[in-house]
């Protein structure tokens, strides 16, 4: 049944309760796996007659890609997502999703197809301003997500009945007060602290060997391996790149400054002091002492108001939302004071400091201007032609150097890019449209002919021209990195030993200020401390080891670059009121329950797996991980 011919229906079960209202939400907890059984590929993983197909992985993996890259506004690379281990994220959670789909079929458990449309329609998500469902905007979803209508409704109802099988594992998790208690007071107790930092002299270690480099190089190969570079060619048509070269004539600048004529007129603009007054009296008042000579700014002040308060500089009739207040403003001479002025919202008494008369530019004041004006207007009516042209010539196969160089627009070579954008040097490399060039540049191959990215009023085309794949750079290549690497990690060991010592060596005898005096220091205080609270000066890692020790204790801390550490003493602890009935300690158990509530689901869906009739074809697996998977 077609979504334009339901009603609107916004009955909700008990099944559908906690559910996600829009495909975004949808996809990101389950993502969009083999459930429409149309893929043929060959199976990943089988439960019972549930199936994982290795094309329905990859589509997954793509489109978290993808969700990434939008998200963060950083591309993604396959090799990037595998070393964060990604690709096994989302394998598990296809997996998981099959098990669940092998117990809901197992339960019999199903949904009414209409009321799944009713709800979709129904959706904030797909409602116009009026609330009412908005066809287009549905249809822009489907289109994003490369889905049709009745894949996406066939998703909908998996997902439902997925949601109604686990949330039986994971709903009313009652928290012991006991446990929110202790949550408040570990979020919200504050300590005060005393310190200073610690610094050692690079002389003080030792040069590394190469014997220490060479087992530095070969211990963390992932330190010194290149990521995956893509060598391309970039075209690009906008406005600009065929503004310039465009004539205008003399007639045609005629008759575009009469057309914009209103454009080059700047209207009478007046600078005012105004005052105002709650009472006829106080600017009766005022106004005596301005006619008396008395300064307008002093005046102001006697009456509480300071010069930013009354000051109204280059204001245009239209500016002032009181009518009869412009009326007397604009009738005024330059310099003089008004009589107290009853408008239509005030009181008031104003000054015209200054009185700038309207100009109307001729054509020769604004003819560079206008020139370029309707280049630039005229360009964005040829766009279309280049566009056309530079497509008939990309389908002759003519290389990009050459279609650049006959319609005269801007060609970009690239020899080595990486997802992240940056060269072989490690400098940025400049795009027209950066991130998006990089994430279509980075899901096609060698070869490929892909469309266009058509913005507003620009198209760029990309052509991956080589793919260098990562590898692991020659230790000569690198040794100067691992040189600081090494030497970075010796240095930060050499000051913790000291910063260690000199702590256990003070005990609870030593003053902090005598520390300090010894290493040439200056002693610094912090009040307040969460553990929540991370500043510049007093980082994660200070943080944590002020709250890991007692009041009237010293500890300390490595900073985060290595060079320096602090010297810490605990001054105060202050637990926090608990008032288990505060908006706190609400948010405090309302946290802590979504987390359980988490748990409990990973729990059932871990015993779901091993009670299912689970196989994973791992032969085919191991093979997936170890190969680039073919982007379309």
């Amino acid at each position: 049944m077609a979504l334009s011919t339901l009603k609107n229906n916004k009955v909700m079960t008990w099944l559908m309760r906690g559910m996600m209202f829009f495909l975004v939400f949808s996809f990101a907890i389950w993502g969009i796996e083999d459930v429409f059984r149309g893929f043929r590929a060959q199976d990943l993983a089988t439960v019972g007659r549930i199936s994982v197909s290795s094309e329905a992985y990859r589509e997954d993996l793509m489109r978290e890609l993808n969700r990434v890259a939008q998200t963060t506004g950083k591309v993604v690379s396959l090799e990037e997502a595998r070393r964060m281990g990604l690709d096994q994220i989302i394998f598990d959670r296809i997996v998981n999703g099959a098990v669940v789909d092998d117990r809901v079929e197992r339960l019999g458990l199903a949904m009414s197809h209409d009321q799944i449309v009713a709800e979709v329609m129904a959706s904030p998500a797909f409602q116009d301003t009026s609330g009412a469902f908005n066809r287009s905007r549905f249809n822009n979803v489907l289109a994003q997500n490369g889905l049709t209508e009745q894949a996406f409704l066939a998703a909908e109802e998996n997902n439902r009945l997925r949601l109604a099988v686990t949330d039986l594992a994971s709903q009313d998790v009652v928290l012991p007060r006991a446990v929110t208690t202790a949550l408040l007071r570990y979020r919200d107790e504050t300590r005060d602290a005393r310190y200073f930092t610690l610094t050692i002299d690079p002389s003080e270690v030792p040069p590394p060997t190469d014997d220490e480099l060479k087992k530095q190089y070969d211990e963390t190969p992932a330190a010194y391996t290149a990521p995956e570079y893509r060598s391309i060619v970039v075209l690009k048509v906008e406005p600009l790149d065929i503004a310039a070269k465009l004539s205008v004539s003399e007639e045609e600048l005629k008759d575009g400054y009469e057309r914009d004529k209103a454009d080059y007129f700047t209207p009478e603009l007046r600078s005012v002091l105004q005052l105002s007054f709650p009472d006829r009296a106080k600017a009766d008042e005022a106004k005596r002492k301005l006619d008396g000579g008395a300064d307008f700014i002093a005046v102001a002040a006697e009456y509480g108001a300071k010069p930013s308060d009354i000051t109204f500089a280059d204001r245009k009739k239209t500016d002032f939302l009181d009518s009869k207040l412009a009326d007397a403003v604009f009738s005024l001479p330059e310099g003089t004071v008004s009589a107290p002025i009853e408008g239509n919202l005030s009181l008031s008494i104003v000054k015209v400091t200054k009185i700038s008369p309207e100009h109307q530019a001729t054509l020769e004041e604004v003819k560079d201007q206008l020139t370029r004006r309707l280049q630039e207007e005229r360009a964005r009516e040829e766009i279309q032609s280049v566009y056309e042209a530079v497509e008939d010539a990309r389908a002759s196969d003519t290389r990009f150097e050459d279609i650049a160089a006959k319609a005269g627009i801007p060609v970009i070579i690239v020899p080595a890019v990486s997802a992240a954008g940056f060269d072989k040097s490690g400098k940025p490399v400049t795009l027209p449209d950066r991130d998006e060039v990089l994430k279509r540049v980075f899901e096609s191959d060698v070869g490929l002919q892909e469309d266009a990215i058509a913005g507003r009023d620009n198209y760029i085309w990309y052509e991956v021209r080589e793919i260098i794949p990562s590898a692991l750079r020659p230790f000569d290549e690198v040794k100067d990195q691992v040189r600081t690497d090494v030497t970075a990690e010796k240095l930060a060991g050499a000051l913790a030993a000291k910063a260690k010592a000199l702590v256990e060596k003070a005990g609870t005898t030593t003053k902090l200020e005598t520390l300090a005096s010894e290493s040439n220091a200056q002693v610094k205080t912090i009040a307040g401390v969460k553990r929540v609270n991370i500043t510049e000066d007093f980082d994660a890692r200070a943080t944590e080891a002020l709250f890991a020790s007692p009041a009237n204790s010293l500890t300390w801390s490595l900073d985060g670059d290595g060079k320096s550490a602090k010297i810490i003493e605990v001054t105060k602890v202050a637990p926090p009121a608990m008032a288990t009935a505060s908006q706190s300690a609400k948010e405090v158990a309302d946290t802590a329950k979504k987390g359980l509530s988490a748990d409990m689901e990973r729990v059932f869906l871990a015993a779901a797996r091993q009670a299912s009739d689970l196989e994973i074809n791992e032969e085919l697996w191991t093979t997936i991980r170890g190969s680039a998977l073919t982007v379309r």
